[in-house]
């Protein structure tokens, strides 16, 4: 069955090694910052993205992948649904906290 593409899409999954949120960039890699995503906004796109997506988990590397809408903050990509905007923006009580302040938190 073919989902409904309204607009802008981006893959969001979990990292099996900690279950950090993650998104995924045009190369099939992965980063913490949502402003990194890849998006599509056709049925074909989204099906390769998705593809792409799917040879992680098959490699163990994340799990939990989503198709999500995404919307544009700051000219980047961001997840549209505030499950996912929450997820990308960290602690919502201490927002200098958490792996989404900066790239390099834990060094």
């Amino acid at each position: 069955m073919a989902r409904k593409i309204t607009g802008p899409q981006m893959i969001v999954a979990n990292l099996l090694l900690d279950g950090r949120v993650v998104f995924m960039r045009a190369d099939g890699s992965w980063s913490a910052l949502a402003g990194d995503a890849a998006t599509a906004a056709d049925e074909a796109g989204v099906e390769a993205l998705e593809a792409l997506a799917q040879k992680s988990a098959a490699s163990n590397h994340v799990l939990s992948i989503e198709v999500v809408e995404a919307t544009e903050r700051d000219g980047k990509p961001f997840p549209a649904h505030m499950k996912f905007a929450m997820q990308a923006t960290g602690p919502s009580v201490r927002t200098d906290l958490g792996y989404q302040v900066s790239p390099d938190w834990e060094r």
